[in-house]
């Protein structure tokens, strides 16, 4: 029955073409609840109490993984500091992208919304601000595990850094490989999303960080942002 629920919920989220999906699964507010447990005993939180938007206009990302590095670092709620998940092997190498996630967001996964950084390697354990310029789709056995993309802001506040077709090209090998070597696991690249399209994602799970947190088992659902 678990098994059957889990697909089910697959089908809902990826089908969802015309923006983020507006339900949070029981799964994720359960997690979603488990994480602010965790994070109760810290007066000051990274997660919990780092702001997802900024009055620039930017979004702010927290940096578990140097873009280079082949460990796989995941932030703990409790610990309030990233562990060492696994090591990826030498094929496919080290992440092509700084990689983190939007503090005050959870996805259909339970965890924060991924974040890649483009530029240059940023320190792991670091909060940066980002412009956005797109949306990674990724389907994994979790269901729906999109990512949104960010660039450093110039000193005129645009992003400094364009995603290009090499950088599309290259992220997108990446992640449609980098699970291979791990059992019952998968990951499937099935597009890219504008900018737009990026910032109703990063609004959606904002929505769901802050009206779900009293939903404890059951579904949730707010008004997802819309594509402007």
């Amino acid at each position: 029955m678990r098994a059957l629920s889990a697909l089910l919920w697959l089908v809902v989220l990826v089908t969802t073409a015309s923006g983020p999906p507006a339900t949070l699964p029981p799964s994720a507010v359960r997690a979603l609840a488990d994480s602010l447990d965790a994070a109760r005993p810290h007066e000051r939180h990274l997660w919990r109490d780092t702001p997802a938007l900024n009055a620039d206009g930017t979004v702010s990302a927290y940096v578990e993984i140097t873009r280079g590095d082949r460990r796989k670092r995941e932030f703990d709620m409790a610990r309030q500091a990233v562990v060492i998940d696994r090591v990826i092997p030498e094929e496919p190498g080290g992440y092509p992208v700084n990689y983190g996630f939007v503090p005050q967001t959870v996805s259909y996964d339970g965890d924060p919304l991924d974040a890649l950084v483009l530029g240059r390697p940023l320190q792991g354990g670091e909060i940066v601000r980002g412009v956005i310029v797109g949306l990674l789709r990724i389907e994994d056995d979790k269901g729906l595990d999109a990512k949104v993309v960010l660039s450093p802001p110039n000193d005129g506040g645009e992003a400094a850094h364009r995603l290009t077709e090499a950088d599309r090209a290259r992220i997108a090998r990446y992640f449609s490989e980098y699970k291979r070597h791990e059992p019952d696991k998968f990951s499937r690249v099935s597009g890219w999303g504008s900018a737009n399209e990026g910032r109703a994602f990063v609004e959606t799970m904002h929505a769901f960080f802050k009206e779900c947190r009293l939903a404890r088992a059951d579904a949730c659902t707010v008004e997802a942002a819309g594509i402007r």
